[in-house]
């Protein structure tokens, strides 16, 4: 009896799991993407008799879903408080559902919107604005809303993008420009990254030398060319007047957007001590930094005329900002002058401090005890906020690696501390794709060290920061946040719900069902460009934010690190050139074969029989025999 032979080829054996029949994924083209969808037959036309049904309290909101289908109609779908059977589209509140939460329930005569709250109404617009594009429609008799049902709820309440305008200013209007963008991708944080060592953004009315002076440097380090720049002269210069700060303040509400200001301290802050040199310990005068990095100057934590100055700073701010958070930075911290400082010896010796870390964290409480007294919770990066801070300060964690992922760790674990996800492995909108592509941000998962179970009620939400050391344009920053910010979106908002991946013990089965994932990803972001398209935003394309040949990888990094900081907003122009240039010979092969197609048609007619000719025309059958 001969023995069974051994498949010749490993690569050949199947799988000796049992495969598991699935049905087909259907999923909305909506970025996040929500956590129920199911498709149903028909659809829902919207037209100028279709009637808004809501319930008075919430007209403010109603008015603004009506505005959405004003540019797309042509005129205002009228707003009623009764309930009439067909042809409406139904808001109604449920304290039973999360106040972010919301459904979407469509069907052939009605559409119905339920949601928990006035965020989850605006939630439900946005989710109604990307699926019928409103942005792309004008003027149009009707609109048909494909029939569904859509159970959608965010994953984390803290989903935030942070702007740094210290290194380079953004004016009110284009930073409303961006919250516009948060708003549709469901992000309800904006973090303002106000001050650095290369500029002090807004004012303040008690010391008027911030504005003269902080908030201007010689130049600017990155070659800019005249078109670029707005400033003259040289100098680069811009701060936020308060009632700039206002306006944006309460744009950003509107939308359900909190806005957090971050004054970094106690480093980072040479441009403050340009202004006022006292706030050192040396005395001595200094330039608004022009070089990036990391600067040496930092406050006098040993004289209560620094936390005074500060304090100041804060209560105007606080007239400002009414959102519960305030950004103190903390990170990066350059004690050299500290060390022969005898203001700061002293208070090392009268608290009994042990090093310089203590006494950073000496200074960081105390700015949080005062902030507390006013209402606001401190949030801080993660390098700088030690195992001695308040246990009520947030650590936004960026630095990731085994150090400081243990060192968090530990945190949460005696502390309880709060964390917001920001890693420079995931999140960071600075990075050249080359570096971080768009895949490694879908897929970011937590280090090792904070993948506990347990830790996950410690978890806020997540953010992306933009900083700005050489994104001094409009294109440049949207080419690094689009479609960068779809994935963050997805990573802050949408609770996982893939049963098809379930259960699934073959790994190159479930690398495929991955894949796939992914590609209905990028596939639903297609669709959201789309809508980007109406406000010229300079995304990047797919090939440029997902590079696949590590050559290119390499050099491109390398070119980041100071050869070519602009060598992908480049690459993009061109990619974007070439399909431009696809889709116009694309429109011009279908025109020649459309012509080619009616002199076929013709020259067919001209052959047959006047008798077999069908025209539309009413004619007169006797002319015809």
């Amino acid at each position: 009896m001969k023995k069974a032979s051994k498949a010749a080829n490993p690569s050949q054996r199947k799988c000796i799991f049992k495969k598991k029949q699935l049905p087909p994924v259907y999923e909305a083209m909506l970025i996040p993407k929500p956590y129920g969808y199911q498709p149903l037959n028909g659809c829902f036309v919207i037209n100028k008799d279709t009637l808004l049904i809501v319930d008075p309290k919430r007209k403010t909101l109603a008015e603004a879903f009506q505005s959405m289908f004003f540019r797309a109609l042509g005129h205002n779908l009228y707003i009623h408080y009764n309930k009439p059977g067909h042809n409406n589209i139904l808001f109604e509140e449920n304290s039973a559902i999360d106040a972010e939460g919301y459904t979407i329930e469509c069907y052939p005569d009605r559409i119905k919107i339920t949601f928990g709250g006035a965020p989850g109404f605006f939630y439900a617009m946005q989710s109604v604005r990307q699926i019928l594009k409103l942005d792309k429609r004008l003027y149009e008799d009707s609109i048909n809303f494909p029939c569904m049902i859509i159970t959608d709820v965010p994953k984390y309440r803290y989903r935030g993008f942070m702007l740094d305008v210290s290194r380079h200013f953004y004016d009110k209007t284009e930073v409303k420009r961006y919250i516009d963008f948060l708003a549709l991708l469901k992000f309800n944080v904006f973090h303002w990254h106000l001050s650095d060592d290369q500029g002090f953004r807004f004012e303040i009315k008690k010391y008027p030398f911030i504005n003269m002076t902080a908030s201007q440097r010689l130049s600017d380090c990155v070659a800019r060319s005249e078109a670029d720049s707005p400033y003259v002269d040289g100098v680069y210069k811009g701060y936020y007047t308060k009632e700039d700060i206002k306006e944006v303040v309460d744009y950003a509400k509107e939308r359900f957007i909190t806005v957090i200001p971050e004054i970094d301290m106690p480093g980072h802050v040479q441009a403050l001590i340009a202004a006022y040199p006292w706030l050192s310990c040396t005395g001595e005068r200094v330039d608004v930094r022009v070089e990036y990095g990391v600067s040496e100057e930092a406050l006098c934590v040993g004289q209560e005329t620094t936390y005074q100055f500060l304090k100041d700073i804060l209560d105007e701010l606080f007239e400002l900002f009414d959102g519960p958070y305030f950004h103190l930075g903390g990170d990066e911290v350059v004690p050299n002058n500290w060390q022969n400082c005898p203001h700061c010896k002293k208070l090392m010796e009268d608290k009994g401090l042990a090093d310089f870390s203590a006494l950073q964290t000496y200074f960081i409480n105390r700015i949080a005890e005062y902030c507390n007294q006013k209402g606001k919770t401190v949030i801080g990066w993660n390098d700088g906020i030690k195992a001695g801070a308040d246990k009520k300060i947030i650590s936004q964690f960026w630095v990731e690696n085994p150090e400081r992922n243990a060192e968090l760790a530990s945190q949460i674990a005696d502390l309880d501390r709060k964390v917001i996800i920001s890693s420079e492995k995931g999140f960071y909108c600075d990075y050249p794709y080359a570096k971080l592509p768009l895949k490694t941000t879908y897929f970011y998962g937590l280090p090792d060290e904070l993948a506990n179970p347990e830790f996950e009620k410690n978890i806020l939400g997540v953010e992306a920061p933009l900083w700005t050391e050489y994104v001094l344009s409009r294109d440049k920053a949207d080419l690094n946040c689009f479609p960068r910010l779809f994935a963050v979106a997805e990573q802050a908002w949408t609770r996982q719900n893939n049963p098809e991946e379930d259960g699934v013990r073959c790994k190159h089965k479930l690398k495929k069902l991955v894949d796939a994932r992914y590609k209905r990803f990028l596939y639903r972001a297609e669709a959201v460009e789309n809508i980007l398209d109406c406000f010229r935003v300079n995304y990047a394309e797919t090939k440029l934010a997902d590079p696949e040949n590590k050559k290119y990888k390499k050099i491109e990094v390398l070119k980041w690190h100071g050869i070519d900081q602009y060598s992908e907003l480049k690459m993009n122009k061109n990619l974007k050139d070439q399909r431009k240039k696809v889709k116009e010979n694309q429109k011009l092969l279908d025109r020649a074969q459309a012509e080619i197609l009616l002199e076929h048609t013709l020259a067919s007619i001209d052959t047959m029989p006047v008798k077999d000719v069908m025209i539309d025309v009413p004619y007169d059958r006797d002319l015809l025999d």
